[in-house]
């Protein structure tokens, strides 16, 4: 990747971040599992944290609905891809922040060194109730490195997010480009295995009408303090066409 491709993507995140942060404030939810406090007993606790927040991220999926005004999330990737006996290091990147009541923005690449196009999404909550219902989507994917296509790709499509007493979250994602005719989705199942444990199962694919393809992901993430975590994952494809054999991803979480 170019300098002028990575400053590229630099900007548009810092200024996702910043229109985002003073776009809106917000109260830090806690991670406390403890009771809510009294205003006679001189300190004030919060509730209990529900939805998202008493659980973690998807692993390498977009969430479902967008983040409530003013908070960011950031995913950051580190990974080894083996293919063919050769094994290849790059990393990735997830930046999720709530811009406005209902308006969420994704800036995405899943592997620098091999994905050419990076994602913009624009994602809002038509159905919500909590943390849970649909949304729609808007998506450019543009140019990030060396490519013989140098043209802005549009996609729109729908989300879906549902949380079962922070216990287990699905959060799915459906998108099409139209001009090639080519379906992209994905599905992620997070459970609460302990209150710092997370098993994390995830499905994505690609489906058009001469090929399909499908990975299955398989990781743990462990909550740290601030609502942050750490994860490992081992994706493989599941369908005959095979874009690699496996990766090992490593995976760190910051919440904002």
């Amino acid at each position: 990747m170019t300098t002028r491709c990575l400053t590229r993507i630099f900007v548009i995140a810092f200024f996702s971040v910043f229109a985002s942060s003073i776009a809106f404030g917000h109260e830090p939810k806690s991670d406390s599992d403890g009771p809510a406090g009294h205003a006679d007993e001189g300190v004030v606790m919060t509730a209990p944290a529900s939805g998202h927040h008493a659980l973690v991220h998807p692993f390498v999926a977009h969430m479902g609905m967008p983040d409530e005004p003013g908070e960011i999330s950031v995913r950051l990737m580190s990974i080894t891809e083996r293919n063919a006996g050769m094994a290849n290091g790059t990393y990735g990147f997830h930046l999720e922040a709530g811009v406005a009541e209902r308006l969420g923005l994704h800036l995405r690449n899943d592997s620098i060194a091999t994905h050419n196009n990076t994602e913009l999404m624009l994602q809002y909550a038509l159905l919500k109730s909590g943390e849970n219902g649909i949304a729609l989507i808007g998506e450019i994917e543009f140019p990030t490195g060396p490519t013989t296509d140098n043209q802005n790709k549009y996609l729109s499509g729908l989300s879906f997010a549902y949380y079962w007493n922070s216990i287990l979250s699905v959060n799915s994602v459906v998108h099409y480009n139209a001009p090639e005719k080519m379906t992209e989705w994905e599905i992620a199942f997070v459970s609460r295995m302990t209150a710092k444990i997370f098993p994390v199962l995830e499905f994505r694919g690609e489906a058009m009408k001469a090929m399909s393809t499908t990975k299955a992901l398989l990781a743990l993430k462990f909550k740290l303090p601030q609502g942050n975590a750490i994860g490992l994952g081992y994706q493989i494809p599941i369908s005959t066409i095979r874009d690699f054999d496996s990766q090992l991803i490593s995976e760190v979480e910051l919440n904002f």
